[in-house]
């Protein structure tokens, strides 16, 4: 049933305004969501965007050091050096919320040593250097990870504020307020009538009496 069906009576009345004021109360804290949503979402794709472009270095330098390796101590030497065993990292997942929406926290614990792991002098220092580029460039990997999972989350949330509060404005507040205006133009309505007819009965008895006399 549209709004404008409801009877025009004063309880309806008072009812439909203490419902806009609760609409209106719920479209703001959902336009202050939004604006804190979007400011996040602005600041994390800034660095999302930077840390594309430090990952893709990072991944270049890894490269670049196996290229090196490959010419300094041939493909022995690095393969004996990516079977030795430097201690299996772990990727730690925690998560915080932000207005609601649920933000991964991503940490690499127990990340490889940054000194060669196998005997001094058995490599070349070319073969060593690769395992700590492979090292920045996986946390590099997994912090970007992390921002661009935040952003499409943080997105996905400011589409669905943003929906919610176009509806608020442009289909339920414009509604309210047309059904207040309808019934409460019945009522004034309703109201000079009953003025009037109370006047045309007061002049009738007023005749009455007068001619009675």
């Amino acid at each position: 049933m549209r709004r404008r069906d409801l009877p025009a009576t004063k309880s309806n009345l008072l009812r439909l305004r203490a419902d806009l004021g609760l609409v209106r109360a719920g479209h703001e804290l959902l336009d202050q969501k939004r604006q804190v949503l979007l400011e996040q979402l602005i600041d994390l794709s800034r660095d999302a965007e930077q840390q594309r472009r430090q990952t893709e270095e990072g991944l270049k330098a890894a490269y670049g050091a196996l290229r090196a390796a490959l010419v300094a101590g041939g493909e022995d030497a690095v393969r004996a050096e990516a079977i030795a065993d430097p201690g299996s990292p772990t990727l730690q997942v925690r998560e915080h919320s932000v207005m609601g929406v649920i933000i991964p926290l991503l940490e690499l614990a127990a990340i490889a040593p940054l000194h060669a792991v196998t005997a001094p002098g058995h490599a070349p220092a070319a073969v060593s250097l690769v395992r700590r580029r492979i090292g920045t460039a996986l946390a590099q990997l997994i912090r970007l990870a992390e921002t661009e999972i935040s952003c499409r989350r943080l997105a996905l949330e400011l589409q669905k504020t943003q929906r919610k509060v176009s509806a608020l404005e442009n289909i339920f507040i414009p509604e309210y307020r047309d059904t207040i205006g309808f019934i409460a133009g019945a009522l004034e309505e309703k109201e000079r009538e009953g003025l009037f007819h109370l006047k045309r009965l007061k002049a009738r008895r007023a005749a009455e009496e007068g001619g009675s006399t």
